[in-house]
């Protein structure tokens, strides 16, 4: 009898590891160019890569030593798709690991790259070498690289004389024109080894003790993979799948400090060392050669609306600090037209237009921001929205104006908003003696409240009264095009309880200017809280304080009535204040 539940227990387990036994799939490069290679698949955003060679030549790459890979959902090699570098045909690198000797040297057109002899021992010399050389420019202080390196000579020549070699050698003016290796260990440079330790296989491997430091052997076994059984019969391989090589780093970055602007040349390469025997591979993530943008950055929604009547002033900061300057161009877009429908000012007082599109953003020492300045026209045509965009291009290098950063403002601009008013209610003890509605204004208004009587000012948004009963309002309001809104004000008079309310401490304070527009000014002694209320009852603004409290921003406040409670070392009192 078939045990359906075991066997179905099998498919379980097998199913997931099915679905993960994955090779890479890699094609050779050979017929392309250099250049159109190197730039569509290794160079990222924030560089500028030019003087591309293969094997120290511009012509068309003709060995199959480098080429793309491809993971097919292989986990372990932690990058999707990029470049393979081999010191044999790129054919060798997909898995199966069904043996640990796998080699196939090319005939004809590998290298024999002379710049790594120096970092090996005497007696040793590189031969079938795949090298990548180009000149380029950041525009950040910093380069990055991803990359992997498997071999197969793990496990079995591990701290051995026959060694693979490969290295990123930068050479430029900072630190010094001194060539340095940045395919380095992780977190292994330190003041007594400032150039830290180099990715080898007698430095990242399957060991965990052992090794001579003096002689160049450590085992940081933290950032390797395992793709053999043990060391006794590795050569069977285990038919693991993903890649052929015995064993291969985790995903590492390679790491450079710079200058920025400045030319640096990069010098990447894979050889063996003294045979032709067993390949080994360096995987270059695709796009990761790259810079951290230091970009003109934009302070701004996704699309701001602007109200013809109003102005929007756009903040532009450099974020590297070592730039002078940032060249900027401007493209316009959208249905909003630059000087028909908007203006356009820099903080310069440089008009921008259809011809005039360059600017300059300038590093402030004080670190203050410059902005563009974006004001509807009183011409525009704005009977529906119309829309600014805007792409900006900033070159941060003087000499490689091909370096460049992009951002894109968007701003609509529509009509002065229509009159918006909002239905009131005062409440007031025995007499109401201030009266206002709330209301939203684009534009200059008259009011009209209706009944006039007991309104000192019926034609004012805010007015002083003299109201003993409880009584309702209408309040209509208009502005100069002709829109028009209503709004009911209830004025609810209650009579205060027969027991007596309790009495504010006699201190002196004063709270001026009242009405008040921008800023409320506090006069009195220990002030240790301020807080306000709006008509409803609702606490909108509150801070613990000491004297630096004399001074409020009601800017954000909408217009109507507040209720001001002021708390002092001698008690509390409460001041009613218009926000116009």
């Amino acid at each position: 009898m078939v045990n359906l539940k075991r066997l179905v227990l099998l498919c379980a387990v097998l199913m997931p590891w099915m679905s993960e036994a994955q090779n890479i799939t890699v094609q050779a490069a050979t017929g392309q160019s250099p250049a159109t290679f190197v730039s569509e698949q290794l160079q990222g955003t924030g560089v500028y890569i030019w003087n591309v060679k293969y094997n120290n030549t511009t012509s068309n790459i003709n060995a199959p030593m480098i080429g793309t890979f491809v993971s097919n959902g292989y986990q372990l090699l932690q990058m999707d798709t990029g470049v393979v570098m081999t010191t044999g045909n790129v054919s060798v690198a997909p898995g199966p690991n069904n043996t640990g000797t796998k080699s196939q040297s090319v005939s004809s057109g590998y290298y024999e790259d002379t710049q790594l002899n120096q970092f090996l021992a005497s007696g040793q010399q590189v031969t079938y070498c795949s090298t990548l050389d180009f000149d380029f420019v950041s525009i950040s202080p910093f380069v990055t690289l991803n990359y992997c390196f498997g071999s197969e000579e793990y496990p079995n020549y591990v701290w051995s004389s026959f060694n693979d070699i490969f290295a990123f050698l930068v050479t430029g003016p900072h630190p010094s024109t001194t060539m340095k290796n940045i395919a380095i260990v992780p977190h292994t440079v330190t003041t007594a080894n400032p150039n830290g330790i180099a990715v080898a296989i007698n430095t990242v491997n399957g060991k965990t003790s052992g090794g001579n430091t003096a002689a160049g052997q450590y085992h940081y076994n933290e950032f390797f993979v395992q793709n053999y059984n043990s060391e006794s019969d590795w050569m069977s391989g285990n038919n693991a799948p993903g890649v052929q090589y015995n064993g291969f780093t985790q995903k590492l970055s390679a790491n450079a400090t710079l200058v920025p602007c400045a030319q640096y040349h990069m010098h990447i390469s894979i050889c063996n060392v003294n045979d032709g025997a067993y390949d080994s591979g360096v995987f270059l993530e695709k796009k990761s050669f790259n810079s951290p943008s230091a970009d003109v950055n934009l302070s701004h929604r996704y699309a701001d609306t602007i109200e013809r009547s109003q102005m929007a002033q756009l903040p532009l900061t450099l974020s590297g600090t070592d730039y002078s300057y940032g060249k900027v161009t401007v493209t316009y877009s959208g249905d909003a037209v630059v000087g028909e429908d908007y203006t356009l000012v820099t903080d310069s007082n440089r008009t921008l237009d259809a011809e005039h599109r360059t600017f300059y953003v300038n590093t402030t020492p004080d670190g203050s921001a410059h902005w563009l300045r974006f004001k509807p026209t009183t011409t525009a045509d704005l009977h529906s929205p119309k829309h600014i965009e805007l792409f900006l291009s900033t070159s941060l290098c003087e000499d490689h104006p091909e370096l460049k950063t992009y951002d894109t403002i968007r701003y609509i601009i529509v009509e002065d908003d229509i009159l918006r008013m909002y239905d009131t209610t005062i409440v007031a003890y025995d007499t109401c003696y201030e009266v206002g509605v709330e209301a939203r204004i684009g534009t200059p208004t008259t009011f009209h409240w209706i009944p006039e009587d007991g309104i000192d000012f019926p034609h004012q948004q805010y007015s002083s009264a003299v109201i003993t009963e409880s009584s309702l309002y209408r309040v209509a309001v208009a502005d100069a095009k002709g829109h028009v809104d209503t709004a009911n004000v209830a004025i609810e008079v209650r009579p205060r309880n027969a027991i007596e309310q309790p009495k504010e401490p006699e201190f002196d304070i004063q709270v001026y200017p009242n009405p008040a527009d921008d800023e409320l000014n506090i006069a009195a002694d220990g002030i240790t809280m301020v807080e306000v209320y709006n008509a409803a009852g609702v606490c909108v603004y509150s801070r613990r304080c000491n004297e630096d409290c004399r001074t409020l921003n009601i800017s954000p406040l909408p217009a109507g009535f507040y209720t001001v409670r002021i708390t002092t070392n001698l008690g509390t009192k409460t001041e009613k204040v218009v926000v116009r």
